[in-house]
């Protein structure tokens, strides 16, 4: 198997995550605009893409348009209270003095990306930065990160994607990269990724350093 010589990464859930309770009041302010009742438990599944492909899938399930619903959310989401409300996971820190080229293809928009990554002091670290658009493609499609390995100036096979969803999941293998799935809250899903871990630490011994 080639050796692993780039990593990219997923942002929400992998990287950095939100304090439940803006999670629940952003899903509450939707709900509210819907005439639907939201909890902290549709959030997670909505921001971790529980059991799904997509963040729409979960919507669909709840039987509500998406784009009726993204408009609501979007017309709430202020960059400024979600910044307040946003936190580095503490194992990310070792991706400091991991000396490898790092990428990070996301949904999240490039200007909330680059604003969020300097909020937890990550931001030199990653390069370059894929915020996914109609152009590019949305996660499980594979072009996203297809666009960062060649701005790793790297093969695929020489790179492995780390996410926290079914489709980060479903993008790395369609994108012809190792998988690697960040599982901090032991959630099942329904791919069989490349490898597992708890923790970011892990990723040492994958890349035998």
């Amino acid at each position: 198997m080639p050796r692993i010589r780039g990593l990219i990464f997923d942002l929400d859930g992998t990287l950095i995550d939100n304090y439940d309770g803006y999670m629940e009041l952003m899903l509450r302010r939707v709900g509210r605009d819907l005439g639907r009742e939201f909890t902290l438990s549709h959030a997670k599944e909505l921001w971790y893409s529980i059991n799904s492909e997509s963040r729409d899938e979960v919507i669909m399930r709840w039987g509500v348009n998406p784009d009726r619903f993204w408009t609501v959310f979007n017309r709430y989401e202020d960059i400024n209270e979600k910044l307040e409300n946003t936190y580095l996971h503490d194992d990310a820190d070792i991706l400091k003095g991991l000396n490898i080229p790092k990428g990070i293809v996301t949904h999240t928009s490039y200007e909330h990306t680059d604003r969020l990554l300097q909020k937890v002091g990550m931001r030199q670290y990653f390069r370059p930065i894929i915020a996914c658009t109609e152009d590019t493609g949305y996660k499980p499609s594979p072009l996203p990160i297809i666009y960062c390995v060649v701005g790793m100036k790297l093969k695929p096979e020489e790179v492995a994607y780390v996410g926290d969803t079914l489709s980060d999941m479903l993008a790395a293998r369609y994108a012809g990269v190792k998988s690697i799935y960040i599982n901090r809250y032991n959630r099942p899903i329904k791919a069989s990724p490349d490898y597992e871990i708890k923790r970011m630490d892990e990723l040492l011994e994958i890349l035998g350093q």
